[in-house]
């Protein structure tokens, strides 16, 4: 939020009443307040998770990526910062970690099978509208030999169990496996 400016404050009261200063202020005070949003927004720019839309451009053309037009800016800086995270290769303990700083602890399931060689990931429901974002990276990432399954984590019996039947009855068996009840 940019700061609101007035000049009329940074001169001596008796001042304020000098029809001359109050015009000069009234005229001043828009472009001094442009000036502020501004150095914000460069301010801001300079980190991911405070890009703003010309920021998100920016990055985005820096490394080559493409934003669908219906996307959130949220989903935009999620790409751009798993991007970032990228770097392989990758051990299972550094994937991990990446993955607990990109989606949070709890949010997915890792497991791997070093002998059939493959990686399976599954993604709680609540970050399913970032899964393409997170296959695209942990294909970029886990090793080419390895087969990699990416999946989304859907409602388990314990999580309808708190609901009644009644309750439930207002959904579809579809909601009911893939949409975040609340």
């Amino acid at each position: 939020m940019a700061r609101e400016v007035d000049i009329l404050s940074y001169l001596p009261p008796i001042l304020h009443e000098i029809k001359e200063l109050q015009r000069i202020a009234s005229l001043e005070n828009p472009s001094l307040e442009r000036v502020w949003e501004l150095t914000e927004s460069l301010l801001n720019n300079q980190f991911i998770l405070t890009l703003d839309e010309r920021g998100a451009n920016r990055y985005e053309k820096m490394l080559g990526l493409v934003a669908g037009e219906s996307e959130t800016l949220e989903t935009r800086r999620f790409r751009i910062l798993s991007r970032y995270q990228e770097q392989a290769p990758y051990s299972y303990p550094v994937l991990k970690q990446l993955l607990d700083s990109l989606l949070g602890e709890g949010k997915y399931e890792l497991t791997r099978s070093t002998s059939e060689k493959w990686v399976r990931v599954k993604l709680e429901l609540t970050v399913s509208r970032q899964f393409e974002i997170v296959e695209v990276l942990l294909e970029r990432v886990t090793p080419q030999n390895m087969m990699l399954y990416v999946e989304v984590r859907y409602n388990q019996h314990s999580t309808l169990a708190r609901f009644t039947h009644a309750q439930l009855a207002a959904y579809t068996h579809k909601q009911l496996r893939e949409e975040v009840l609340p």
